[in-house]
């Protein structure tokens, strides 16, 4: 595949853009009357972004990674591209019979696969970070999906996840870096008291 593809492919990781998003379907859950399946997405989604953030924090602040497995923190645009993508494509089949959502679900996991590989092909981050990430991603997702399993769904306004995608798809601001990796970096600095952040370089230098 041509770089730009895999440039393009990584925005869709934005987790400025996703952050939001994922809140967007909690609220629309709220809205449509599903406000178990809005606490169980908003909790099984908040916590895997808090696992992302803490990894993040943790090598940033203190240097805890792992030199063998070239782990600097789990990969935010993995991680939040296959929950909300997973998330939202079952949504849109959710009620239907299972072979349908059983179709949904891959297409939002394939999606963030496609995330996923794009951050290793660009060098933004190792193997072991972008699987670590795709795995909570899908947990995030797929947690809140099967406990649905067995109950009457039934959602009004399906176009909801379908008009987050295309915007997602159209927004100009996808095209610069998310700034909340910076945000990462002062919250790091603050925390620990240090001048610097740890970076890949450092983990690797004192192994």
């Amino acid at each position: 595949m041509p770089l730009h593809f895999w440039t393009t492919v990584t925005h869709l990781g934005n987790s400025a853009l996703l952050l939001p998003a994922g809140l967007v379907l909690a609220l629309w859950l709220l809205k449509t009357r599903h406000g178990p399946l809005a606490l169980a997405w908003a909790l099984s989604f908040g916590t895997a972004v808090l696992l992302v953030l803490a990894s993040k924090l943790a090598f940033m602040g203190w240097g805890i990674g792992s030199a063998a497995l070239d782990f600097t923190g789990i990969s935010g645009h993995a991680t939040v591209s296959t929950a909300v993508f997973t998330m939202g494509a079952w949504l849109l089949a959710a009620g239907h019979p299972w072979r349908r959502q059983a179709l949904a679900i891959a297409a939002g996991l394939l999606v963030g696969l496609l995330v996923s590989i794009s951050r290793v092909v660009l060098h933004a981050h190792s193997v072991s970070e972008v699987v670590a990430g795709f795995g909570l991603g899908a947990a995030a997702a797929v947690l809140p999906i099967a406990w649905m399993a067995g109950r009457t769904l039934r959602l009004r306004q399906r176009w909801v996840p379908m008009a987050l995608a295309g915007v997602l798809g159209l927004l100009p601001q996808m095209g610069q870096p998310a700034e909340t990796h910076g945000l990462v970096q002062k919250m790091a600095l603050m925390a620990s008291s240090r001048s610097e952040v740890y970076t890949r370089h450092m983990l690797h230098a004192a192994d």
